[in-house]
């Protein structure tokens, strides 16, 4: 057999195993059936909860608004944080139940979110 028959050979055996592994329902790819999409949300200094309960797609901040500060189910601390600045879209690829997001002192974001609903 040459390389390019046991490849083709390989790559239908693992094809068959897959499926078979859906169809018992030990492996399962998720699909959104929902989404939840905010297109223009205010963040200020005093900070914002989102209810996502789902898959959180992306976080953007639009151009000429201050950095938003984020972190998925639990808020925003000095120590516990990540950051998006503006015209930045930030894939997170997680699941969450909220988003808080948080301005920095005095200042006024706007944010996107995306959040696909699975389940």
């Amino acid at each position: 057999m040459s390389g390019v028959e046991i490849l083709s050979f390989l790559k239908r055996n693992v094809g068959i195993i897959i499926k078979r592994l859906e169809e018992s329902g030990v492996l399962v790819v998720p699909a959104a059936r929902d989404h939840l999409f905010v297109p223009e949300l205010e963040v200020n200094d005093r900070g914002v909860t989102v209810e996502v309960n789902g898959f959180i797609h992306y976080v953007k901040v639009h151009e000429g608004y201050a950095p938003v500060k984020f972190n998925l189910d639990r808020p925003v601390t000095d120590r516990e944080y990540s950051v998006v600045h503006p015209g930045v879209v930030k894939v997170l690829a997680r699941t969450a139940r909220t988003l808080h997001l948080k301005a920095p002192m005095g200042q006024v974001s706007k944010v996107t979110v995306e959040v696909l609903k699975v389940g």
